[in-house]
C-alpha cells in the first residue's frame, strides 16, 4: 500500500510498530510503502546466515570493525579517505547513477567500500 507520509514520519521513517514499516519510494517524494515485516523461523534465519554472500560481508564488516578499533591503522584510513575527498571534490566527480557520492561521506563506509574493492580485485 502506497500512503502519503506525515513530515514527522518522514524524517523518522523505517519501523511503525512491531508488524510494520516504511520504505521510501524512490523518485516520489513524501509518499513510502507501508509494508509487512518479514516473519523468519529460527532455522530460516540460520540457514540464510550461512549463504556465502552473508559470509563475506560479515567478513567485511569485522575487518572494517578491527581497523576502526586500532589507532594506528584508523588514523591512516582517516588520511587517506580525506584525501580521496579532497580528490574527488578537485576533479568534481558527480554523484554515481545509482545517487550515492563518488566518495562515501563517512569513515566506516569508506572503508568498507575499499576492502570489498581490494578484495574483488584479488578474486
Amino acid at each position: 500500500m502506497i500512503v502519503h507520509v506525515a513530515s514527522f514520519l518522514e524524517s523518522i521513517g523505517g519501523s511503525i510498530d512491531k508488524d510494520h514499516w516504511l520504505r521510501p519510494i524512490p523518485g516520489r517524494k513524501g509518499y513510502a510503502a507501508y509494508c509487512r515485516k518479514p516473519q523468519y523461523s529460527k532455522k530460516q534465519k540460520q540457514k540464510m546466515a550461512e549463504h556465502p554472500t552473508v559470509k563475506a560481508f560479515s567478513s567485511l564488516c569485522k575487518e572494517a570493525s578491527a581497523i576502526l578499533r586500532d589507532e594506528k591503522l584508523k588514523a591512516e584510513w582517516t588520511v587517506k579517505h580525506l584525501t580521496a575527498k579532497r580528490e574527488a571534490s578537485k576533479h568534481q566527480r558527480s554523484a554515481h547513477a545509482n545517487g550515492k557520492p563518488a566518495v562515501p561521506e563517512r569513515l566506516w563506509d569508506y572503508i568498507r567500500h575499499e576492502l570489498s574493492e581490494m578484495r574483488k580485485k584479488n578474486e
